[in-house]
């Protein structure tokens, strides 16, 4: 999905022609600027929230230590190491990640790239551009102070996630009762 299908959408969910008409444009400004912000925010979201985006490379670590500017990506969590296919022990530390393995596959989430309008969303598979939409929608409204409409598009994101299957469950921790 592009960034400016996602952006259309949004901008037909909210039935605004105006904006719809400045996102057909290759210049960004304006409201069609601040819905662009939305979706990044809103991709960012999702990504590190809900839908993690993980990538596996094999790299070389220099005396116990693979430090992170190694990685393609800047890494957001380090999920595996494995060297010759099985999975070895490691710890992070703010300098990168120490294994005792000389060369591994390592297996990690990021963050997404800031995107333009006429970049590829880095998320897939069961997030659809009319998901990542709802989000945007809800995104714009709060930013422009339309809170009751951002609370409406906000939830039907929630329900979105919810029915793609992938709506991670917030923490909650019970309540004590006292004898």
């Amino acid at each position: 999905m592009t960034v400016r299908e996602v952006l259309l959408l949004s901008a037909s969910f909210l039935d605004d022609k105006d904006l719809a008409s400045a996102l057909a444009g290759s210049a960004v400004t304006g409201e069609a600027e601040t819905l662009l912000n939305c979706f990044n925010v809103v991709e960012n979201e999702i990504a590190l929230d809900d839908s993690p985006l993980k990538r596996t490379e094999k790299l070389a670590f220099e005396d116990g230590l693979l430090p992170y500017e190694k990685f393609s990506v800047p890494p957001v969590d380090v999920w595996a190491v494995k060297s010759g296919g099985a999975r070895v022990r490691f710890s992070l530390t703010p300098d990168g990640v120490k294994s005792d393995c000389a060369e591994a596959e390592v297996t990690y989430t990021y963050a997404p790239t800031k995107k333009g309008i006429a970049d590829e969303s880095e998320l897939g598979g069961k997030v659809s551009a009319r998901l990542v939409a709802l989000g945007v929608a809800s995104e714009y409204c709060f930013v422009k102070g339309e809170y009751e409409a951002a609370k409406v598009w906000g939830v039907q994101f929630r329900e979105a996630l919810k029915s793609a299957g992938i709506l991670r469950h917030p923490l909650s921790v019970r309540s004590r009762r006292w004898a």
